[in-house]
């Protein structure tokens, strides 16, 4: 690594990571602000399902689970297509032109990062919003991974460098304690199913049965459940070309992690000193003293 004085800085607010400034948020660099305008006022359905995440907090899982839904129910929804990728059929609403969302079959399910008060919305069209939310401390790993890797950021820090700009919120998606207590207080009264990743890995079964239900999908038993959960394993996404995200591999440097790593429960721990983790574990009961929710554990 470059030394501190010849480091890059990037953006009015000087990060040492590529990236776009919009609305207060922080964006990977390719997204602009006509994207975000765009997204703003989109033309929701009342059947559209946004599976609404900060990044890396599960969102590529949970699109596969609902793929694997319609797969058992053989709904013959066009999201089942073997002749497309994950992001054909769930394609990311900030980064994909709204003329080809515009023609996609209903019920559509939409990726998006944006924000509870940036997500799409509105207040005549009940759509529904899938929100996964991770333990902050796999995510911030999870994240500094994604960075390093895609060269659209320039980015190639320590990762205690990383894990300091996550907690003030200086990275892609801005801060992830905000992100994840507006959906999670959800003042708009929006329509959200709220799952904790950590939960999906406890009982999958019950976690795959109830999101099936959420998206108003025929009647699930746990032996339907758990074909879905063995079809969405992470072993099998992460060899399945459909679902890896190696289309992307040319925009990716060849020395770092795939997009997909590990997809595990508590890997924060072989990064993380003590001393870090309580930084973390502070700001999640600070930001959180006033909600039910709770992402402390130890090393």
């Amino acid at each position: 690594m470059m030394e501190e004085k010849d480091r890059r800085l990037y953006g009015e607010l000087q990060l040492p990571f590529n990236h776009s400034y919009l609305h207060g948020r922080i964006y990977p660099p390719f997204i602009k602000q006509k994207h975000l305008d765009a997204t703003r006022i989109f033309q929701l359905r009342s059947d559209d399902v946004l599976i609404a995440t900060y990044p890396k907090n599960g969102t590529t899982w949970t699109q596969k689970i609902i793929q694997n839904l319609h797969k058992v129910h053989k709904t013959g929804h066009d999201l089942t297509r073997g002749d497309k990728v994950l992001l054909e059929v769930m394609p990311w609403l900030e980064n994909t032109p709204h003329e080809i969302v515009d023609k996609m079959p209903g019920p559509r399910y939409l990726k998006t990062h944006n924000s509870y008060n940036l997500v799409a919305y509105n207040p005549n069209i009940p759509c529904k919003y899938v929100y996964i939310a991770r333990n902050p401390k796999d995510v911030c790993v999870s994240l500094y991974h994604h960075c390093k890797g895609f060269a659209a950021f320039e980015y190639d820090g320590p990762f205690e460098e990383f894990a300091d700009l996550f907690l003030k919120g200086t990275v892609e998606s801005s801060d992830w304690w905000e992100h994840v207590k507006e959906f999670y207080q959800n003042t708009r009264d929006m329509d959200v199913f709220f799952m904790k990743y950590e939960d999906m890995h406890a009982d999958g079964v019950s976690a795959i049965k109830k999101l099936n239900d959420f998206c108003s999908l025929p009647p699930m038993t746990d032996e339907m459940a758990t074909e879905v959960l063995q079809l969405s394993a992470f072993k099998s996404m992460k060899a399945d070309p459909k679902s890896n995200y190696s289309w992307l591999d040319d925009v990716r440097k060849k020395d770092q992690a795939p997009f997909m790593r590990k997809g595990t429960v508590g890997d924060w721990s072989n990064y993380f000193t003590p001393e870090l983790a309580a930084k973390f574990d502070n700001k999640t009961r600070e930001v959180f003293a006033d909600i039910d929710l709770d992402f402390c554990d130890k090393l």
